[in-house]
């Protein structure tokens, strides 16, 4: 994120100080001091990527005390954690749902490091758009990209508009070049789930693919209409596609009764209804058309479709 504008500084202290007391420090053996903050009463979310598998943290909170954390689960997909804390916790942060930030519009992230001190950044919204899914299959409400990465210990943090309402999380790890906003719509989804069942359910085949053109020869072949298919770059060893026989160079051309052109169209087949059934999946192998039914999985943590 960048410095502040010379238009925006009148009053910008004065809203950091609203959203800093539902702020703590969270410090893990993965990335040292990142950020994390007060969602609901007891409850503070943060990013899963600074989690990582632990199933407690260390957390600095706003009058010093050092405190333990448990952690009631996470989803690498959306890059959320949640972290829950007997007492009560930090303050829970204000935060603005609607309208959706514009691009343009300035924000600014507030983390904490590890001996309490409050530190914040300055910036805009580089992008805003509509629902996208991340690359680890996590369907977000808004697009939301800052116009810059993050500085170190701000991964988790609250990110909030000229008002000092909190309009969602920092993230690092659902883009590579700029920091992400998790939408706050998104997050408060999330929690529930990961309160209620410490993960999010998605299906998987266990494959890594990537689309390319069919030939009028292979949609013939394959007697689809679609010009794309998947073509399997990678099985995963023991995974769904594994075990129905699936082998790299195999193009799937159909999934479930429904084309599958894109990661994207294949991800939509793969939501959690779906885990346990059997699918029948149309392939093309040495350019002649084959079949297989393979039983979706669960994806826990691979990028793999």
């Amino acid at each position: 994120m960048t410095s502040i504008p010379p238009s925006s500084t009148h009053g910008v202290a004065d809203v950091v100080e609203r959203v800093a007391p539902s702020v703590a420090a969270l410090r893990t053996r993965r990335l040292g001091t990142s950020t994390a903050f007060a969602w609901r009463s007891g409850v503070l979310v943060t990013s899963a990527a600074a989690v990582g598998h632990a199933p407690r943290v260390q957390l600095v909170l706003p009058g010093g005390e050092a405190v333990v954390g448990t952690v009631r689960g996470t989803d690498p997909g959306t890059d959320l954690a949640v972290v829950a804390l007997e007492g009560g916790g930090p303050a829970v942060a204000e935060r603005r749902l609607d309208p959706a930030p514009r691009t343009g519009d300035f924000v600014f992230a507030v983390g904490r490091d590890a001996a309490g001190l409050v530190h914040a950044s300055f910036g805009h919204v580089g992008a805003s758009g509509g629902a996208w899914r991340s690359w680890r299959g996590g369907q977000l409400d808004r697009l939301v990209r800052l116009d810059g990465g993050l500085y170190p210990g701000l991964m988790g943090a609250p990110v909030a508009d000229a008002q000092g309402q909190v309009i969602g999380l920092a993230s690092a790890a659902l883009s590579r070049h700029h920091g992400v906003v998790v939408p706050a719509a998104t997050i408060d989804r999330i929690v529930d789930v990961l309160l209620a069942h410490g993960r999010v359910q998605r299906g998987h085949l266990g494959i890594a693919a990537q689309p390319v053109a069919l030939s009028p020869a292979m949609r013939a072949a394959a007697d689809v209409d679609s010009d794309t298919g998947l073509l399997v770059a990678g099985v995963g060893e023991d995974s769904p596609a594994a075990r129905a026989g699936l082998l790299v160079g195999d193009v799937l051309v159909a999934v479930g009764g429904r084309a599958v052109p894109s990661l994207e169209a294949l991800r939509d087949l793969l939501g959690a209804d779906q885990i346990g059934s059997r699918l029948r999946v149309v392939l093309l192998r040495g350019g002649a058309r084959s079949e297989a039914t393979v039983e979706v999985g669960e994806q826990r943590w691979e990028p793999r479709c």
